[in-house]
């Protein structure tokens, strides 16, 4: 997949087939859009593309309503790049914002992209001040010559999938059925920095990861999590929180404790992947009830894996 960071030199691909969109999680709904995008070229001999922007446009017209995002730009371009498409825009927001609907559709789908066809979400809203909507892109499709393909709601059973959802069931520490929707489960890509080890002390030795900024993690709790590292996958434990039993003073974190691993994996960079949460964080009266309670979270979680 080819990557530009702004509108320069992507005139030079035929057919374009473009996908509109903020894509954030890339969830089942734009996973849709872009198997439709890619469906769409592949019947013109085309090129299957996604057009977006960094930063999300709320962080610019609304920076204290933004939510937090549910992925990096960094992931979110990885996951993009495993479902086939060909081409990737990312456009400062900042450089179009104040485009008029019309104005977007012929400087920039026409004139940069020389699209062929577009494809957006029943929702979507485009130019200054979102005044383009779905219905109003089909009327330029019309005018410019380029076909618009509108994809109505998206559902998983009975529920339409959306970012707003899936932030709702993350921070409520569902994130089983957030990744029903996602179609992958939850996860934190970090590196492993020094802690306290206070876990290897108490016989239970654990990752620190900091929390990436701005990113949406779920509920503090424990959590049965998978854990990906040097190539390897393997089944733990995790805790999100502040581990009120030691401290109340204590930025949020991560801590990861793997099963039958005892390997240093300082500065490594691992993935955390979120199955189930266990438990709400609780603060400990004393240090052998937190290892108790270790150790039952442990079995849950074993058992967790087991099914």
């Amino acid at each position: 997949m080819d990557i530009y960071q702004g509108l320069n030199n992507v005139d030079k691909y035929n057919n374009v087939v473009i996908a509109l969109g903020n894509f954030d999680g890339v969830h089942l709904g734009h996973r849709e859009l872009i198997s439709k995008t890619i469906e769409t070229a592949r019947g013109v001999n085309g090129t299957p593309a996604v057009f977006t922007f960094d930063p999300h446009p709320m962080k610019v017209l609304q920076p204290d309503g933004c939510p937090p995002m549910l992925l990096t730009k960094q992931e979110k371009i990885r996951i993009l790049s495993d479902l086939g498409l060909k081409l990737l825009i990312i456009s400062p927001f900042s450089d179009i914002s104040r485009l008029s609907p019309k104005e977007f559709v012929k400087s920039i789908l026409v004139e940069k992209f020389k699209v062929r066809a577009v494809v957006v979400g029943y929702n979507y809203n485009f130019g200054y001040k979102g005044a383009g909507n779905a219905e109003m892109l089909a009327g330029l499709a019309h005018e410019y010559g380029f076909d618009a393909v509108v994809i109505p709601p998206v559902k998983f059973g009975e529920v339409e999938v959306s970012s707003t959802l899936i932030r709702q069931l993350l921070l409520a520490g569902n994130v089983w059925d957030a990744a029903r929707f996602l179609g992958y489960l939850p996860f934190v890509v970090s590196r492993v920095v020094t802690g306290d080890r206070r876990g290897r002390q108490i016989g239970f030795p654990t990752a620190n990861l900091n929390l990436p900024e701005d990113i949406l993690v779920p509920a503090t709790g424990v959590y049965a999590v998978r854990v990906t590292l040097r190539g390897h996958c393997l089944n733990g434990v995790a805790n999100i929180g502040i581990k009120p039993t030691f401290s109340l003073n204590q930025p949020k974190n991560l801590e990861v404790h793997i099963f039958d691993f005892n390997d240093d994996i300082y500065d490594t960079v691992i993935k955390v992947e979120f199955v189930k949460r266990i438990r709400g964080e609780q603060e400990f009266s004393s240090v052998d009830e937190l290892v108790r309670q270790i150790k039952t979270d442990s079995l849950e979680a074993k058992r967790i894996f087991s099914q």
